[in-house]
């Protein structure tokens, strides 16, 4: 209960005890001397009193109910009652329980609130009253900043009745302030560090009660590995601490004088002040190149790379406005530096560019420091190449020539285009090579992959419709590339007017085979727009359409074409001899305009005996045959007219007349083929 309220029931306690004594005095006064009784007025419902002698009954007062009470107050270090709390001094809020008979009571929990933490705080917030009935907590303003008043109020509860007690207080501002900033070393080393420290003060003394925080920052470096600065609570003594470096986060060096300052809030901001050495620089890094691989000039490749290097002090950080000396370290013939010297920029970084010249090879460029020669890096993996793909350096092979496809689908074969440059090398990866067939399907295309340094890519081929009647089927493999020259001066490059250029028309798929170009029979044709006078290529696996030369340019459609055969899955057979002793055959596919195709590889031929005369007493026998294998024609398939057909040739023992020969084809599907010939 409030002291107030406690006073207020004392005083009318006090003050019903006084009425009480006026009215019994009265009353016994009416009963005294000359036994007269003057009349008394009734206080309860139904009395009366008479001056002929009557008498009335008084009522009793009820005295007041007695309750327990709870006061509190904030004492200070000195032990008096204080209205008004700060920091730098230790006060608690102290309250005081006690029963209805006014005696203190122990071991009850008080508890203790405010109506806003963030003005002050308590510590704890409940507390058991003592021997002497007392429970305290310690309060402290919440923060350096808080101020103004407010109400703290303590709650108890004694059996049925809870028992409450306030005081109001309030809070004025510290008198902070910061003593000096200090650094543990004013003169640091190219991207040093140093400790700073400062102390937060209340009136003059270490500030103990609660922490402050203290912001550092720095005009160049980190403070606590932070840019912009950053904040550091005080320890129990009041000391803050922070680490500066004189790096940023970009990892560029300061240097020179650096201002470092300490700032709270209620208090004037310090600062101090450090020496930074200038940076020297100690290493040089190789970055990269923009292209690792570059061509020979006039290859109609990329001729140019850009090389970027790094400039590091001794802590590894990047150093700008540092002088570089670049040089060509091993270089093939011709090649050229942009420039000789270069200045790093605000990352520590400086570019030069290298141009190939005539000539193929590896090549070095070194990076050195002006100031120390001997502090330098070199490019890695760099390479001038000699150049695109050369018509002289592409060969197409096929795995299988001769396809069981005459009237089966789904015959396969791989072809494989193997391109170098002109110099022999392989091509850079990626290089695509487009197909196109007559018949059948092949695959649009394939990106050439260097695999134990040799360039080459393959696509997959299969037999099914459009079948020319022929069984022929044209394709062609073509890709972007150079035409061959005479290097007639040496220099390994095309020089028009000196060099001879070996011409080339437009590339053409040659489905008639006649190697002339003619748009009714051949149906696929990549021009380039391009009109020279030159003769149609001569050589069927390159086909050339004639007018179509550009005598100036080295740039050309490389190409090379390759004829499959669509084979029979029946055999057709012709006895070249047919003797006691010797059985010869040829063997091809049966069909319309087949005669001349062989069967499809892998075709196997048996040849057996049979003994028609067994009474001659011998048997008829296969001594030797040869040709037991159609194997693939190697290593193209001629010319539209030539008898692609094999030769068999069994030879015979103890055979005579009348006696016959059976031969049996099996071609890969499977299918057997038997034909029974009699010995004459």
């Amino acid at each position: 209960m409030p002291a107030s309220r406690v006073v207020g029931t004392k005083m009318r306690k006090k003050f019903s005890i006084g009425l009480y004594a006026v009215g019994l005095a009265l009353v016994l006064a009416g009963c005294g001397g000359g036994g007269g009784s003057p009349s008394v007025p009734s206080t309860a419902g139904g009395g009366s009193g008479s001056s002929g002698g009557g008498s009335g009954t008084p009522e009793t007062p009820t005295p007041p109910v007695a309750t327990p009470s709870l006061t509190l107050a904030i004492y200070g270090a000195d032990g008096a009652v204080s209205k008004n709390i700060g920091l730098g001094g230790s006060f608690v809020a102290r309250a005081s329980l006690r029963d209805a008979s006014g005696t203190a009571v122990a071991g009850r929990t008080v508890s203790f609130t405010l109506p806003d933490t963030s003005f002050a705080s308590l510590s704890p917030t409940t507390a058991l009253t003592s021997s002497a009935g007392v429970a305290e907590v310690a309060i402290v303003p919440a923060s350096l900043t808080a101020a103004g008043a407010t109400t703290l109020t303590a709650t108890a509860t004694l059996g049925t009745a809870t028992v409450t007690g306030t005081t109001d207080f309030s809070i004025t501002s510290p008198n902070l302030s910061l003593s000096a900033l200090t650094a543990s070393s004013t003169s640091l080393v190219s991207g040093g560090s140093t400790t700073l420290t400062v102390n937060a003060l209340i009136a003059g003394s270490p500030l103990t009660a609660q922490p402050a925080n203290i912001a550092f920052t720095a005009t160049c470096g980190r403070i606590n590995g932070i840019d912009t600065g950053t904040t550091v609570s005080t320890n129990g003594s009041g000391i803050a601490t922070a680490t500066y470096s004189a790096v940023n986060g970009a990892g560029n060096l300061c240097s020179g004088p650096v201002t470092i300052a300490a700032t709270t809030a209620g208090a004037t901001s310090v600062n101090t002040s450090v020496t930074v050495a200038a940076p020297t620089a100690t290493a040089v890094t190789f970055v990269g190149a923009s292209l690792p691989q570059i061509y020979v000039a006039g290859a109609g490749n990329p001729e140019q790379s850009l090389l970027t290097y790094k400039v590091l002090s001794s802590v590894n950080t990047p150093l700008s406005n540092q002088t570089v000396n670049f040089t060509l370290v091993q270089t093939p013939i011709g090649v050229t530096l942009s420039q000789l010297t270069g200045t790093t920029d605000s990352d520590g970084l400086v570019a030069v560019t290298v141009s190939s010249g005539t000539v193929p090879g590896p090549l070095k460029v070194r990076a050195a420091l002006a100031s120390s020669s001997t502090v330098f890096a070199e490019s890695q993996n760099l390479t001038v190449a000699s150049g695109p793909p050369s018509q002289k350096f592409m060969s197409l092979s096929v795995s299988k020539f001769s396809l069981e496809g005459a009237v089966r689908d789904g015959t396969a074969t791989t072809l494989t285009v193997r391109v170098a440059d002109r110099q022999g090398n392989a091509v850079v990866d990626g290089t695509v090579v487009n197909f196109t067939a007559e018949g059948g399907q092949v695959g649009s295309s394939c990106a050439t992959a260097t695999v134990g340094q040799i360039s080459s890519c393959s696509v997959n081929f299969q037999t099914q419709n459009p079948r020319p009647v022929n069984g022929r089927v044209s394709v062609l493999a073509y890709l972007e590339g150079t035409k061959d020259y005479v290097d007639n001066n040496g220099n390994n490059r095309y020089d028009p007017g000196t060099d001879t250029l070996i011409q080339l028309g437009d590339a053409y798929r040659d489905d008639d085979e006649d190697r002339l170009y003619d748009s009714s029979k051949d149906a696929f044709v990549f021009a380039r727009a391009v009109q020279g006078a030159c003769p149609s290529q001569t050589n069927g696996a390159f086909p050339s359409r004639g007018g179509t030369c550009d005598t100036a340019a080295l740039s050309t459609t490389v190409r090379q074409q390759a004829v499959l055969l669509f084979a029979a899955t029946s055999p057709q057979l012709e006895v070249v001899q047919q003797t006691a002793s010797v059985f010869e055959f040829k063997l091809g596919s049966s069909g319309v305009g087949l005669a001349l195709l062989p069967m499809p590889a892998g075709t196997l031929v048996a040849v057996t005996p049979i003994d028609n005369s067994p009474g001659n007493n011998i048997s008829c026998s296969v001594n030797d045959f040869s040709g037991s294998t159609v194997a693939d024609v190697a290593p193209q398939p001629g010319s539209p007219l030539e008898d692609l057909r094999t030769l068999h040739l069994a030879s015979l023992k103890d055979c005579a007349a009348g006696d016959s020969v059976k031969v049996s084809v099996t071609v890969p599907s499977g299918l057997v083929t038997e034909k029974l010939f009699n010995l004459p």
